[in-house]
């Protein structure tokens, strides 16, 4: 791929023709745990303006990791090589553009690229991560770039999974307003997994731990989460990069270990299904949000992580108060979520009737929780 942006794209710790990182490197002094809760749930601060200290991961987390992917990894290669079909049927013009959201979205774009190049070589392919921010909407500076080397009918947004809905909220919000939005621009988020009915496509709607929630940027190509300081909003997002965690980096392993496994599934030769539930799922995955904000006192949504995989990241690294679960919860996941939380000493309530599998309540900012980390 060229170098868009000059020195601003970049591959991370992917192969150069994996994927264009379209992102600033920038470096930030990090905040600690305890103080961005302070800051972001005080309004002080956006939580796109900090950045936490990331370290190598613990052999625990490393073993949880593990066993996860001998659990649920052929299922993780079922839904991407589902999710590749999905694409290469809506490519009618002869060129697929993938675009992964950075950072959770971008070992899924890389893997799909991989699929697609075994199951479509028909297709002109190319794969970039950009950002999109809650609050702050996508990264329009790397989209127009993307857009003017690239046939806007071609573009196609990737996720790891939904949570409440936000990153496919923010795109439609962000190309509503945008005035040089395409008329052709498919604006849909496409992910192997939409718990709460908010993709334009997803191979599966059944809740399960994918793999890489459990490792952040050490299964992403050494990329931080994405970052917007204050005051260079025009600007290029941006990230910082963990050279220092080089030794253990799992991202191309992780490539190499799901690409076997989806070397394995034969194409179905047909467009697959749409999984999402749509609208209605929507509807009930909101009406628990307010159910569970209401239960516990709760004025802010965002203390509210619906979904195993949001459940996961705020065991890892947030400030948890409570995880809820539904009796229905299949016992590998339920296991695995019990374990980060004894870790932490966060209380498991199980929860009758819960519209999801698992569920996350951060903790007001103050309160004293032990960090995983």
């Amino acid at each position: 791929m060229s170098s868009p942006l000059n020195s601003n794209s970049f591959s991370g710790s992917y192969a150069p023709d994996e994927v264009t990182f379209l992102l600033r490197r920038l470096r930030l002094e990090t905040t600690p745990l305890e103080q961005r809760e302070e800051n972001i749930q005080s309004g002080r601060s956006h939580y796109s303006e900090m950045i936490g200290p990331e370290d190598a991961p613990t052999r625990d987390r490393l073993r949880l990791f593990r066993e996860c992917l001998v659990t649920n990894g052929a299922r993780m290669a079922r839904d991407i090589a589902t999710l590749a079909e999905a694409l290469a049927a809506s490519a009618d013009s002869g060129e697929l553009t993938i675009i992964s959201i950075a950072r959770a979205g971008t070992p899924v774009g890389v893997l799909l690229l991989h699929r697609l190049r075994q199951t479509s070589p028909h297709l002109r392919l190319s794969h970039y991560s950009i950002s999109v921010i809650r609050d702050r909407g996508v990264d329009l500076v790397a989209l127009s770039w993307i857009m003017a080397h690239h046939a806007p009918n071609s573009l196609r947004f990737v996720d790891g999974w939904t949570g409440k809905g936000t990153i496919a909220q923010e795109l439609q919000g962000s190309f509503s307003k945008w005035s040089c939005t395409p008329a052709d621009l498919n604006s849909g988020l496409w992910v192997p997994l939409d718990v709460c009915g908010a993709a334009a496509f997803a191979a599966s709607s059944q809740d399960y731990l994918i793999p890489s929630t459990l490792l952040g940027g050490t299964i992403s190509g050494l990329v931080s989460r994405s970052v917007l300081p204050r005051g260079e909003e025009d600007q290029l997002h941006g990230c910082v990069s963990l050279d220092h965690l080089r030794r253990y980096d799992l991202s191309r392993w992780f490539i190499r270990q799901l690409t076997l496994q989806m070397a394995e599934i034969p194409p179905s030769g047909k467009p697959p299904l749409n999984a999402s539930g749509g609208s209605g799922r929507h509807v009930e995955a909101q009406a628990c949000l307010a159910e569970t904000m209401a239960f516990y006192g709760i004025a802010d949504a965002n203390r509210i992580k619906l979904g195993i995989g949001e459940t996961v990241r705020v065991l890892l690294r947030r400030l948890p108060q409570v995880v809820c679960l539904s009796p229905e919860t299949q016992s590998a996941d339920v296991q695995m979520i019990r374990r980060l939380a004894a870790l932490r000493s966060v209380p498991v309530e199980i929860v009758p009737d819960l519209a999801f599998d698992a569920l996350a309540v951060i903790a007001r900012a103050n309160t004293k929780t032990s960090c995983y980390e």
